[in-house]
């Protein structure tokens, strides 16, 4: 049986993320993607409504992991917005040259690890969907854009949630400033340097990564979402074992 998943295509240089594995990447680069997603979005002429949906169905899809792709053998969606090969062939049959949908054209070309390549076919295809689906409600889009009924019912209220996160931070121009930094490299040495050398002086661990200092009061009240987590440097909460907690 052919696998047509890209999970198994190996990480290169020019990789963004940690892994092909959904939202493995760092505070970087998630803010990359998102900023690249607005920029985008924005460029097109899209309302922030519309910017804020896209941004919801990429944290869904990849986590916003620009090397993210699934583990189902049978499937080939892979980026940013899980794009398929097939769907990605469709999108530039219909969306590019002189064919466009409300103006919007897609790249030449699809790359499908390519953060910029994928969110312009992403883009290209969310506008169908919302065209097929006659909504403006991404619970709506996101049954046209994903037919797995399942799937669509577990992710509905989140998608919506998000949404409504998403324009907020729109408005607030969260993605208008540089966003955390990229983790620095430690020094690498091609042998062992000894004690009290001027090499061994200048070694430096990995610095952790931080996080720009935001207002307190930007942070209050915000609901659980990426971009709220990212802004507060908030790790996901750890599951704790009822046991521990003398239930049963």
């Amino acid at each position: 049986m052919t696998n047509y998943s890209k999970h198994g295509v190996p990480m290169t240089s020019e990789s963004l993320g940690n892994s092909r594995n959904w939202g493995d990447a760092n505070d970087h680069v998630k803010f990359g993607v998102q900023k690249e997603i607005v920029q985008q979005a924005t460029n097109a002429k899209l309302p922030q409504h519309d910017i804020a949906n896209l941004l919801a169905l990429a944290e869904v899809e990849s986590g916003f992991n620009p090397d993210a792709s699934t583990t189902a053998s049978w499937s080939s969606a892979s980026g940013v917005f899980a794009i398929t090969d097939q769907t990605a062939g469709d999108a530039k049959n219909r969306f590019s040259g002189n064919k466009s949908i409300n103006g919007y054209k897609v790249d030449d070309e699809y790359d499908r690890f390519s953060t910029k390549s994928n969110v312009s076919y992403g883009i290209g295809v969310y506008l169908d969907k919302k065209r097929i689906a006659d909504s403006d409600d991404v619970g709506a889009i996101y049954k046209v854009w994903n037919t797995n009924a399942d799937e669509t019912a577990k992710y509905k209220d989140r998608l919506q949630q998000h949404a409504k996160q998403y324009e907020k931070d729109l408005k607030n121009k969260v993605w208008d400033g540089p966003g955390p930094p990229a983790p620095e490299k430690s020094v690498v040495f091609l042998k062992p340097e000894p004690i009290g050398s001027m090499a061994f002086e200048k070694m430096s661990p990995v610095p952790k990564m931080s996080i720009p200092v935001f207002d307190q009061h930007q942070c209050l009240n915000m609901p659980d979402t990426p971009s709220s987590r990212l802004l507060q440097s908030v790790k996901e909460p750890p599951k704790v074992s009822t046991d521990k907690l003398g239930l049963k």
